[in-house]
């Protein structure tokens, strides 16, 4: 039982910095979609982040993936490859 208890916050945990990273994401697309000031530069490179936020809610949603089957997940390999 203790270890049920112990996967729900996890879960809940994995599911927090994903809705976090999602608004951050977010965030990151309202500014790359407003119009350029050529007197107010952009500081930050919106469209980097927004490209590392994918790649870490990918990586968030497997581990979401992996908590609720309780495998972690593996990936493919050709048969070329061993």
């Amino acid at each position: 039982m203790h270890g049920l208890i112990a996967m729900t916050d996890q879960l809940w945990m994995t599911v927090g910095i994903l809705v976090v990273e999602i608004a951050l994401f977010l965030a990151c697309l309202v500014q790359v979609r407003k119009p350029i000031d050529p007197l107010k530069p952009r500081m930050l490179p919106y469209n980097i982040i927004m490209i590392f936020l994918t790649v870490a809610i990918f990586a968030t949603v497997a581990h979401i993936i992996s908590l609720l089957t309780g495998h972690q997940l593996a990936p493919r390999r050709g048969k070329g490859m061993r």
